[in-house]
C-alpha cells in the first residue's frame, strides 16, 4: 500500500499535539507555522540544512519566539472572551513565571504584546529572578514576587515599586510578614501585599504535591489569620491587594480545577469580609498542555482547552461575587508552561543502529548441541498460529536453559550466541502471526514489540536536553523531520550518548496512545536521519544537567515573517569540552600540562608528541557531542 504525508501526520499524532503550530508538508517534511493567524510557514528540516551550511551542527535547539507571543495572545484572548461572555468587571493579566525558562530571548520576547488585547506581567521566585524581572519588565509593568524571601529580596521588591512597577510581594510563610513590615517602614514604601492561601483541594498528576495541605508554600488557615492580625496591628491591612493560590502544575482534569477553585473563592470572600481590600486574585499555574495529543486525563495531557479553563475561572468568580455582592477582582494566572512549551524543538541526528538478528544463522555440528538449542532449531519448522502464545513462552524457556548451561560451563560461547540468534528470529516470526487486537495475545504482542525494537543511538543527552522524560516520565512528542511521505518500517527506542542505562526516551506518542517504542525509517547509508523532540520550551533548558559532561547544544531563534522569509537571531554556540572542564573546576592549563607529561613519560618521538598534543588541544575546543563531519572534512 502507498504511504502519504497525511498517513505520517496521523501516525505521529501531530494534528493533536501540534496545536496548529506544527504539521506535515506535502514534501514529507515537518512544517512550522509560528502564528496561526498567518499562512507563513517554514520547513524545519530545511532550516537544519541551512544552518549546517553555516557551520552549525546537531544537536540543536530551535526556538520560535513568534510562538511565544502567539501563545500569550491566545491565552489573553480566551480570558477576554470569557470576561465579555460573563459580563465580568475585572481585567485579566497573564503573568509569566520566569522559572519556567529564564533564557534572555524567552523573557524579552514574551513581554512584547502581540496586540492591544494582551496584558502581560512577570513573576520571580528568587533574588536572581527578581533582578532579571526588575531589569526587563516594561515601565509600569506588573511583577509578582513569590518564593521564600529574605530581607534583601523584600528590599529589592520595594525598590521595584518605587521605580514605578506594580509589584506584589506574596507572603508564602508567616515569618515574611515581619520582614515586609520592617522593610516597608525602613524604606518608607508601602508594599502591595499578597497572601498565598494553602488549599486543601488536590489535583491529580505528577505535580499534585505542589498544591494541597502538603504543599511547600502558602499559609494555612491559622497562619492566614495570624498574618492578617499582624498586618492590621501594623496599620498595613489596607496594603493587602492580592490573594494567591496554586493547585499544581499541568492539571490534566478540569474537574480538579473546579473543585479547587470553589475553595479558593471561599477564601477570597472570607478575606474580603475581614476588611482586606483585595482587588486581585492570582490563580497560579496549572493550565496544562496536551503533550501526547490524547485530550484526556493522562498526566501528559489535558481534557480541556484555554477557552474552558478561562471560562471556569471567570464564571465561578463572577457567580460567587454576584451572589455575595463582592466587587469582581482582577485576575492573574501564572500559566508559564502553556506559554512556552510549544516554542522550542530539539533536533538531533541518529548516529548508529543496533538490532536483533533477522536471518536464520548458519547451523553446524548440530549433533553436539544441547537439547535446548536443538529444540529452538526444531521450532524453525513449526508454524502453528493457534499456539503462538505458548510457543513464545517455550522458546523463552529454552533460551534461559542455554544461558544456565553456559554459566555452568557446559556449552561454549558460540552455542550461546547461536541460541540468542535463533530466539530473535523465532520472536520475529511469532510477532508477525500475532493480532494486537486479540485480548489473549495483547501481552505477548507488547512484549515482543519491546524486545524486537531497534536501538537508534542519537546525538543528544536526555539529562541535558530532556530531563523530565527521565526524572518524572514526562511524555514529549518525537518524530522524524523528513521522509514522512515514506512508510516507516522499523520500531525503535531512542538512546542517548551518556553512559547511563536511563539515557533513553522510554515513552512515545503513537497515534493517540503511548507506546514504549516509536515508528522510524530504516537508515539509508550515507544520508542523515534527523529527529525532532517537540514542546521542550518549558523547564527542560533550565533543569538540564551535565551528566557525562554533555553541555548545552547549539541553539538559534527563528523568526518567520508574514511573507515567509526567515531571520536567524541569537545564535548560541554549543559548550566546548573546555567549557565543561571549567564547569567542574578543572584548570585547562593543568589538564594540558598533565597530558604533555604523559607524552614525555611514554617516550614518544618529538613529531608524534607534537601531533598528539595538537589533537588534544583541538579536542578541547570541540563540542562534547559527536561530530557529523566526515573523515575527509576532519
Amino acid at each position: 500500500m502507498s504511504w502519504s504525508a497525511a498517513d505520517s501526520a496521523s501516525l505521529y499524532g501531530i494534528r493533536h499535539w501540534g496545536d496548529r503550530y506544527f504539521s506535515v508538508g506535502e514534501n514529507g517534511h515537518v512544517m512550522v507555522r509560528p502564528n496561526d493567524q498567518s499562512s507563513a510557514e517554514v520547513d524545519l528540516y530545511g532550516l537544519v540544512a541551512q544552518l549546517n551550511e553555516r557551520g552549525q551542527d546537531l544537536p540543536m535547539l530551535f526556538r520560535f519566539p513568534d510562538i511565544l507571543q502567539d501563545r500569550v495572545a491566545r491565552l489573553c484572548a480566551a480570558f477576554n472572551r470569557s470576561i465579555r461572555k460573563n459580563s465580568y468587571q475585572g481585567r485579566y493579566t497573564a503573568i509569566y513565571p520566569i522559572k519556567v525558562n529564564q533564557q534572555e530571548s524567552v523573557v524579552k520576547n514574551i513581554i512584547v504584546p502581540k496586540n492591544n488585547e494582551v496584558s502581560i506581567g512577570l513573576e520571580a521566585g528568587s533574588k536572581p529572578e527578581l533582578m532579571i524581572v526588575l531589569a526587563f519588565a516594561p515601565k509600569g509593568g506588573t511583577i509578582v514576587c513569590n518564593g521564600y524571601k529574605d530581607r534583601d529580596f523584600i528590599r529589592l521588591a520595594l525598590m521595584g515599586q518605587r521605580l514605578g512597577h506594580q509589584v506584589f510581594i506574596v507572603i508564602e510563610k508567616e515569618s515574611e510578614v515581619d520582614l515586609v513590615i520592617q522593610e516597608s517602614k525602613n524604606l518608607g514604601i508601602k508594599a502591595n501585599i499578597g497572601l498565598r492561601v494553602r488549599l486543601s483541594s488536590l489535583s491529580s498528576g505528577k505535580w499534585a504535591d505542589t498544591g494541597g495541605e502538603k504543599g511547600k508554600f502558602g499559609l494555612s488557615a491559622a497562619q492566614l489569620i495570624s498574618a492578617v492580625e499582624k498586618l492590621t496591628a501594623a496599620d498595613l491591612a489596607d496594603t493587602v491587594k492580592l490573594m494567591h493560590f496554586h493547585m499544581g502544575s499541568q492539571i490534566s482534569n478540569i474537574a480538579d480545577y473546579r473543585m479547587g477553585f470553589k475553595e479558593a473563592v471561599r477564601y477570597f470572600a472570607e478575606l474580603r469580609g475581614l476588611g482586606l481590600p483585595i482587588e486581585y486574585v492570582d490563580v497560579g499555574g496549572g493550565l496544562g498542555v496536551d503533550y501526547d495529543g490524547t485530550h484526556s486525563r493522562n498526566a501528559s495531557s489535558i481534557n480541556y482547552d484555554m477557552g474552558e479553563y478561562s471560562h471556569t475561572i471567570v464564571s465561578m468568580l463572577a457567580e460567587y461575587c454576584n451572589e455575595h455582592n463582592v466587587p469582581h477582582p482582577h485576575i492573574f494566572s501564572e500559566s508559564g508552561r502553556a506559554m512556552t512549551a510549544h516554542h522550542a524543538v530539539l533536533v538531533m541526528n541518529v548516529t548508529d543502529v543496533e538490532r536483533l538478528p533477522e536471518q536464520i544463522p548458519a547451523i553446524t555440528d548440530e549433533e553436539n548441541l544441547s537439547f535446548a538449542t536443538k529444540k529452538l532449531i526444531a521450532y524453525l519448522d513449526i508454524n502453528d498460529s493457534e499456539m503462538v502464545t505458548e510457543t513464545y513462552y517455550r522458546i523463552g524457556h529454552y533460551l534461559t536453559e542455554v544461558t544456565d548451561l553456559y554459566l555452568e560451563g557446559k556449552v561454549p560461547l558460540k552455542e550461546k550466541a547461536l541460541a540468542e540468534q535463533l530466539h530473535a528470529v523465532l520472536c520475529r516470526r511469532l510477532k508477525n502471526q500475532l493480532q494486537a487486537g486479540r485480548r489473549s495475545q495483547r501481552q505477548v504482542y507488547d512484549d515482543l514489540t519491546d524486545k524486537l525494537a531497534d536501538k537508534y543511538f542519537c546525538n543528544f543527552s536526555v539529562f541535558q536536553s530532556l530531563p523530565d522524560t527521565w526524572a518524572i516520565g514526562q511524555v514529549l512528542p518525537v518524530m522524524p523531520l523528513h521522509r514522512l511521505n515514506e512508510r516507516p518500517t522499523r520500531r525503535a527506542v531512542l538512546q542517548d550518548l551518556t553512559c547511563d542505562s536511563d539515557g533513553k526516551i522510554s515513552q512515545y506518542v503513537d497515534q493517540q496512545s503511548i507506546e514504549s517504542s516509536m515508528s522510524v525509517h530504516d537508515l539509508i547509508p550515507g544520508e542523515p536521519y534527523v529527529l525532532g523532540v517537540f514542546m521542550v520550551g518549558a523547564y527542560q533548558e533550565i533543569l538540564g544537567d551535565m551528566h557525562n559532561l554533555f553541555g548545552d547544544t547549539d541553539s538559534v531563534n527563528v523568526y518567520v515573517r508574514n511573507d515567509g522569509s526567515i531571520e536567524f537571531a541569537g545564535m548560541e554556540e554549543h559548550d566546548t569540552i573546555e567549557d565543561m572542564l571549567h564547569y567542574v573546576h578543572l584548570s585547562t592549563n593543568e589538564v594540558i600540562n598533565k597530558f604533555e607529561e604523559k607524552t614525555r613519560w611514554a617516550q614518544l618521538k618529538a613529531a608524534e608528541r607534537k601531533l598528539y598534543t595538537a589533537e588534544f588541544l583541538h579536542a578541547l575546543k570541540q563540542s562534547s557531542y559527536l561530530s557529523t563531519e566526515t573523515e575527509d572534512e576532519a
